[in-house]
């Protein structure tokens, strides 16, 4: 069956059984299925694209019956493969093309299908010439041929260097160029495609060109363009002209001559865009110049001044070793050399500069300017000074190693003397005494400096014999030196006995002197008071001291205690006089443990407050005696700021707003102007003394008339004739500053505060500070809401009060049985007092009865109309019958039967002792009852309470029935008492 169409076959066949099988045999007829021809399917897909390189697998399958065995690819006629899939490996552009499958199963129809491979690739991009050459105004015109797969989407054109310059298209045309249009072209292509089983990609091919136009040389450049080079270096000068020109050109490089110019100057120097120096000396210095040339003419002129400095460079150096003797006279050392720039000359002795302040020395400096600017420079240190015996005589301590150093930009020079002083001993070990105990071993030292080397002999007392090492080892002698002509000799003294205490003597002496310095052996004990006790440093919280530690008595771990109190020091120049601070006095010494720290600082202390201190020394065997007393003042620990200021420009009128505060103050202006710089600073105007108030805020206006800007050399100055006019420049607005600083130290300042600018704003810092206001506002706010809050409070538990009060009257008349009646209003409460018994079916009476307690005769008497009576007899139509009575009828009987604390208000006592009262004779009888005081010794032998008073008035009833209109007070009825 194919396409539908069946094919029908006839057979027919004999066949002849043998008898035995006849009865086995049968004749079956059955029809067998059409054989189809091949259909043939390609892919993946048709057609299919794939990127160049990469690789295409090209499939074929076959349907068919019976089965083909195998497939047949082909090319343009070709067979190139039998298998099902066909790889091609690094597909090319020449790859792509149809591929035919076909397949032949034997039933005389072959199935064939084409498949198209479509090879992708990024754009190729060719330009006829990588050079173009044009002459200036003419037109260029180069074409930019692209090929790809798929086409370009967009083809563009840019220049390098030149971000600005995009030409779109794939012709390029310049009209009229010029020599700015040559350069480097770059054509730009991009395509977008997709493989298969791939994204869409973006690929960009490109090709450059470069444009020449004849032309000449432009402004020629030398770089650097201020070179500079060190005697014996190199240097490379390199020129280049923009435009550059083209042809290529040569550069040509000229120097002045000394007393030469350029226009007169034919020599060339040298040709090549660099100029190279390889050993730089002073004849190198000079004017050099370079300019491009090529068949067009030459560009403008390039000039430079190349430096050449020297390092400093020794003419004459001192001595390396130089002996004088002590008391030798004007002594001097001499250094000279040269160098460009000129060098600055220092002296140092061991590694330290060497200043005058000191009196010890003087320094003498010549400069002479040379040629081609060398300077020689000759410096002279003499040994001078005031501090000096005669002013010019050496001393011992001028031995040591004393340098010479030169210093300019390039380099530094320096040349040392060794310079010895001959002189006698001089001791240096600091204490003349030592301290051990018995059996101890002891060491006695003598350390003195000298040169020559002296010689050391010991003594004891007052003998002159000499000591020696003894054969016992009881004495052991050894001299050591530092080779600083330091000598140390030790006398050891092995188990110390009695005997052995008292002086030594050691003697020493060389060829210029010798010294006898004595030297105790004593016991241990306690240590030598301090000496010298100084100031190092002082701040705002600590004092820092310094001294010089006596004797420790022979024990290392001697401490140091500190004592200081409080004393008041005047200090007018930092605090006014009549200012509310005062400092405070002590007569009681406080004392800080300083351990062994030399110097201590003592913290921490209050701010401006004046202490005096002294120092002892402590250890195991005692206190030494305390130091000389030296007193001081803690600073400030702040300057404050100004509270508001204003600056009127017009008046040139400053006012100014200060805090209460007692320091001796005053306020440095300082305004944005030009001084000796293009570039706006900020410069001191003016210095105004203040006069502050230790009491409230100080207001100061002051008019800046001149607008003075103050110059300061040192940085501490601040006086008038420092000050100079400074025109401000109308163009910027107007910009003040103020800082507070110390009269006594213009350097002790705080934070600057900037002044608000308009003529209102003056007036503006004579009132409440800023800061004050916001804090007055501030405190306002929070008490305000502080006072609604409470009144919030209490109404809400006023209305809560009420409504529970509400509450629990309902409840408690919602149980209590109706015995009077009806009235409008309900009865008041009752209001017990605070002692007795309580009831606990009334314990809620109370919520409201504390607030009208003072009230009481009062509510009794008229409240709400209820016609509360304090009387003591009941009317009756012309009767009158006694309160006691009453008060027995209704309530004698009923007290306390019912429970511990009264019953309950509703209790069944009290409701049947109020029923059984006998009524009034006669016809109707309206009832009012009240309440009155009765003595608790009647009930209970003491206190009081409230009992109930009724005042009867009779009417004429049109039945006779005779009816009760009771003023009851539930509560009043019930048998309680309160206390």
């Amino acid at each position: 069956m194919r396409h539908g169409l069946a094919s029908v076959t006839t057979n027919r066949s004999s066949f002849t059984a043998a008898p035995s099988f006849a009865s086995a045999v049968s004749c079956v007829r059955s029809r067998k299925k059409a054989s189809d021809y091949p259909r043939v399917k390609v892919g993946p897909e048709n057609p299919l694209r794939v990127e160049r390189d990469s690789t295409a697998l090209l499939e074929c399958a076959v349907d068919s019956k019976p089965k083909v065995p195998n497939v047949r690819w082909t090319r343009n006629g070709r067979l190139i493969s039998s298998s099902p899939t066909h790889p091609i490996q690094r597909v090319s552009v020449q790859d792509a093309g149809n591929y035919a499958c076909s397949a032949d199963n034997g039933l005389g129809k072959v199935g064939e299908q084409i498949i198209t491979l479509d090879v992708l690739y990024a754009p190729i991009v060719v330009i006829e010439s990588k050079t173009w050459e044009a002459e200036e105004g003419s037109t260029v015109t180069i074409r930019c041929n692209v090929t790809s797969n798929p086409p370009p989407i967009s083809i563009e054109w840019f220049k390098e260097g030149s971000p600005d310059f995009r030409y779109t298209g794939d012709i390029l045309q310049l009209r009229g160029v010029k020599a700015e249009h040559a350069g480097r072209y770059v054509c730009r292509a991009v395509n977008m495609m997709k493989p298969y089983n791939g994204k869409i990609v973006e690929r960009v091919g490109n090709s450059t060109v470069a444009l020449l136009v004849r032309h000449r040389p432009g402004q020629a450049y030398i770089n650097p363009s201020k070179p500079v080079v060190h005697v014996g270096n190199g240097v490379t000068l390199t020129c280049s002209a923009n435009p550059p020109g083209w042809p290529v050109p040569q550069f040509r490089w000229f120097k002045d001559a000394v007393g030469e110019t350029l226009s007169s100057s034919k020599t060339i120097l040298a040709q090549g865009s660099q100029y190279v120096i390889p050993r730089a000396h002073l004849g190198s210095e000079g004017i050099y110049h370079c300019h491009a040339v090529n068949e067009l003419g030459h560009g403008p002129t390039a000039t430079i001044n190349l430096e050449v400095h020297q390092p400093p460079q020794f003419i004459g150096k001192m001595q390396q070793h130089m002996t004088k003797r002590v008391g030798d006279t004007d002594f001097s050392a001499t250094c000279h050399a040269k160098g460009k720039p000129r060098p600055m000359v220092r002296w140092l002795k061991d590694g330290r500069d060497i200043t005058t302040d000191a009196n010890m020395y003087r320094i003498s400096t010549n400069n002479n300017d040379g040629l081609s600017g060398m300077v020689t420079v000759q410096s002279t240190l003499l040994f001078q000074g005031k501090a000096r015996p005669h002013k010019n005589q050496l001393l011992p301590s001028d031995r040591g190693t004393y340098t010479c150093l030169f210093e300019n930009e390039v380099s530094t020079a320096n040349a040392s003397m060794n310079l010895r002083i001959e002189h006698g001993p001089i001791v240096l070990h600091q204490y003349n005494k030592v301290a051990y105990e018995i059996n101890e071993n002891a060491a006695v030292m003598c350390r003195v400096q000298a040169y020559p080397k002296p010689e050391f002999q010991w003594q004891l007392g007052t003998n002159t014999a000499a000591l020696s090492m003894s054969s016992d080892g009881h004495y052991e002698i050894n001299t050591t030196t530092d080779n600083n002509d330091i000598y140390t000799s030790v006398l050891r003294i092995n188990r110390v006995k009695h005997e052995d205490y008292g002086d030594y003597t050691c003697r020493v002496g060389n060829s210029i002197e010798t010294i006898r310095a004595p030297i105790r052996l004593q016991p241990k004990g306690p240590p030598e008071k301090p000496t010298n006790l100084g100031v190092a440093d002082v701040g705002s919280n600590y004092v820092s001291l310094v001294w010089d530690p006596g004797f420790d008595g022979g024990i290392t771990n001697t401490k140091f205690f500190v004592s200081y109190r409080k004393v008041a020091i005047p200090h007018h120049d930092q605090v006014k006089e009549d200012c509310g601070i005062v400092q405070q006095v002590s007569s009681e010494w406080m004392e800080y443990d300083c351990q062994r720290d030399v110097p201590c600082s003592v913290t921490p202390l209050d701010q401006y407050q004046s202490y005096v201190f002294k120092v002892k020394a402590i250890n195991s065997k005692g206190n030494s005696e305390p130091s000389n007393e030296v007193a001081t003042t803690t600073k400030i620990s702040k300057i404050p700021v100004p509270l508001h200021v204003g600056f009127d420009p017009d008046t040139k009128q400053l006012g100014l707003n200060i805090g209460a505060t007692c320091l001796a103050l005053i306020a440095v202006v300082e305004t944005i102007g030009f001084h000796e710089s293009p570039i706006a600073t900020w410069q001191v105007v003016q210095s105004i003394p203040l006069s502050v108030s230790g009491n409230g805020p100080t207001y100061k206006e002051q008019v800046l008339e001149n607008m003075y800007s103050a110059r300061r050399s040192s940085g501490r100055s601040m006086a008038s004739d420092d000050d100079f006019p400074m025109a401000l420049e109308e163009e910027i607005p107007p910009k003040v500053r103020v800082k507070l600083c110390l009269k006594s130290s213009h350097e002790y300042c705080g934070d600057y505060m900037d002044a608000e600018i308009g003529p209102a704003l003056i007036h503006d810092s004579a009132f409440i500070a800023t800061p004050t206001l916001i804090a007055i506002v501030v405190s306002c706010v929070v008490f305000a809401l502080f006072v609604g809050l409470m009144l919030m409070f209490c109404r809400c538990k006023r209305n809560q009060t009420k409504k529970t009060n509400q509450t629990k009257d309902y409840e408690m008349d919602s149980v209590r049985p109706s015995i009077v009646a009806q009235q409008s209003q309900a009865p008041p409460p009752y209001y017990p007092t605070t002692t007795g018994l309580d009831n606990k079916a009334l314990e809620h009476s109370m919520d409201l009865a504390l607030a009208l307690e003072d009230q009481k005769t009062s509510v009794y008497a008229t409240h709400n109309g209820y016609g509360y009576h304090t009387g003591t007899s009941i009317q009756v139509a012309g009767h009158s019958l006694p309160n006691n009575e009453w008060v027995t009828m209704g309530y004698t009987e009923n007290s306390y039967t019912n429970s511990n604390n009264g019953g309950s208000v509703n209790s069944q006592d009290s409701i049947w002792q109020l029923k059984g009262a006998p009524p009034p004779p006669g016809g109707s009888t309206t009832m009012a009852i009240g309440m009155q005081p009765l003595s608790m010794a009647s009930l209970h032998g003491g206190g009081s309470a409230y009992a109930t008073t009724t005042t009867t008035t009779t009417a004429a009833a049109g039945s006779g029935t005779p009816g009760l209109a009771y003023g009851y007070d539930p509560i009043a009825t019930h048998s309680n008492v309160y206390g």
